[in-house]
Formats: structure tokens, sequence, C-alpha cells
């Protein structure tokens, strides 16, 4: 069930035109993760980065989320998804009695009224009351008990109404911000791509005749930001490195000759070359392509890759 659902939304990507690395750009999700879950892969992150990544998913290449969320769960527990709800208890008793109620008017026999005689009605007196009634009088002690029960409901009450009044003041009354329902998700988002930078940047480059050491004649490019961006980066035309930069981070990259790159959200992004601030002009919310070794910049018109000598 859950490759039949990566596959729809795989067939969906498709049908709307959008790239794996354009999604990954526009959901600013890992493109590893996006190709995971179109593989039916979900068990890549706890459920709750799961489920926000496939709703950012849906959104975005035009699904309606909430139906793609339940369609999840179904598939998760190997059934298909029923968009029709089903039928309550209460409903279910109503059509089962008007059944009931049909048969029986078709089996029914006509009956001859039968005719009574009248007899006049007799109403009986009401009984002489004696002087031991049942009915007790109510003793002080019940009064101060229902007084007391009367004044515990009103203690409650005024409890309550402050209690009200306080998450009023407290949650929905501060500076008149409006609450978004994305928050979480795009949160949940941030955390991952944070997450996943950490673990990037613990990752060691073993040291070989082709590894990027600190020599001489090394390049070293460092990518900052201003605003959440996603990097590719083509190194020396042998290898790749990618990332995810959030706001207000930086990443560095080392190569012997150059660099090719793609950067996501290219507005927010400033390089510095050898600590040396590079002419680099990007737009933000779009993707800019480039090649930069010691002789300067030179802009792309297309994603880099690594090509074949």
């Amino acid at each position: 069930m859950l490759n039949k659902f990566a596959d729809e939304l795989k067939s969906k990507r498709e049908k709307s035109g959008l790239t794996l690395q354009q999604l990954a750009t526009k959901t600013r999700i890992d493109i590893k993760f996006l190709e995971a879950i179109e593989q039916g892969n979900f068990a890549f992150l706890p459920e709750l980065y799961v489920k926000a990544f496939v709703k950012q998913f849906a959104k975005t290449i035009g699904l309606d989320e909430n139906v793609i969320l339940k369609k999840y769960e179904a598939a998760q527990e190997g059934k298909e998804y029923d968009p029709s709800p089903p039928e309550s208890k209460e409903e279910k008793k109503v059509s089962e009695n008007s059944e009931v109620k049909s048969t029986g008017k078709e089996t029914e026999k006509p009956v001859t009224p039968k005719v009574e005689d009248h007899k006049p009605v007799v109403k009986p007196s009401p009984p002489v009351r004696s002087y031991v009634d049942e009915a007790k009088p109510k003793t002080v002690e019940d009064e101060s008990k229902a007084n007391k029960q009367l004044m515990i409901f009103g203690l409650g009450g005024v409890g309550l109404i402050i209690v009200a009044a306080l998450v009023y003041f407290l949650f929905f009354n501060q500076n008149n911000k409006i609450i978004v329902e994305e928050n979480p998700i795009d949160e949940v988002i941030e955390e991952s791509n944070q997450r996943y930078i950490e673990e990037r940047s613990d990752i060691q480059v073993p040291a070989d005749s082709t590894s990027t050491s600190a020599s001489s004649d090394s390049l070293h490019l460092t990518f900052f930001a201003k605003d959440t961006s996603w990097i590719f980066v083509v190194l020396d035309n042998n290898r790749t490195q990618e990332f995810t930069l959030t706001p207000n981070s930086k990443m560095s990259v080392t190569a012997l000759n150059n660099f090719k790159a793609t950067v996501g959200n290219s507005g927010s992004v400033t390089l510095q070359l050898n600590n040396r601030d590079v002419d680099f002009t990007g737009k933000s919310r779009s993707v800019r392509y480039f090649k930069l070794d010691k002789t300067g910049l030179v802009y792309l018109n297309s994603p880099p890759k690594i090509e074949q000598e």
C-alpha cells in the first residue's frame, strides 16, 4: 500500500512538470528525503517529520494535503483510503427500525375495532393526610448542605472564567499576532535541515591524492546565507557536495582548480574565495548556476554536473 501511495505522489509530481531538484528548491526539503518518499521508504525520519514532508510535497504539486495525509495513514494500516465516512451506529439503528416498521406494515392484518361500553369515570379522592407523613420536612443540616453545594458550583464557575481569561490574554492577545497553522510544519522542516547540516559538517573527507587539502594552491569557497538556501557544488569535476543552509549560517568547500555550483534562493547568498568577496549577484527565490576558479566567476545557463573528459 505504501508503494502504491508513493507511486501516486511521483505520478502527480511528473504531471506537474517539476523535477525532484525543482521540488526540493520549492519545498526546502533535502532531495534525498524526496527520493525516499517516491521510493515508498517512509522510515528515514520519525513519523512527525515524515507527515510534515508528505504534506509539503502534496501541497507543492497541487494536491489536497489533508486528503493525502489520510491516504498515507490508511496505507500504513494496509487499507485502501475510503473518502465516504462510515455509517454511525445511530443512523444504522434508525435504518433498521425503519425497515422493521415497513415490513411490519406489510404483514399487518386489519383489526376490527372493539366497541367498549362507556362507564362513568370515578376519580379517586385524595388520601387523607395522616399525622405521621412520609414526606419529612427539610432540616437545617439539609439546607446547609444545599448551600455548600451552591457555593462550590459558584466558585467553580468563577474559577473557569478566570482561567479562560488568562488563557486568552496569554496566548491569543499578544500583539495581535495571527496564528498560522503551517508554522509547525515550517519549524519541523527547518529543524530537519539544521540537523542535516550538522550531520554533514561531522563527515570527515578522507585525505588522498584528489582530496581537498589545505595546500598553497587550494581554493577555499565559503557560502554565507541570510535565508534558507539549497546548495549543490561540483568540485574539480570529479566529486559533488550538497547541503542546505539555514538563515545566518555558512558552509565552506575546498577544491584544487575550480567549483561549479547550483544555488537555490540565490538572492540571499554571498560568496568568499580564499577569504575575499566574490562579485556574485543572485535573485530571491530563484536558482543561479556558476563556475568559479582563480580567474573569476562565470554564470552558467544549466545545472552543472560531472562531465566525462
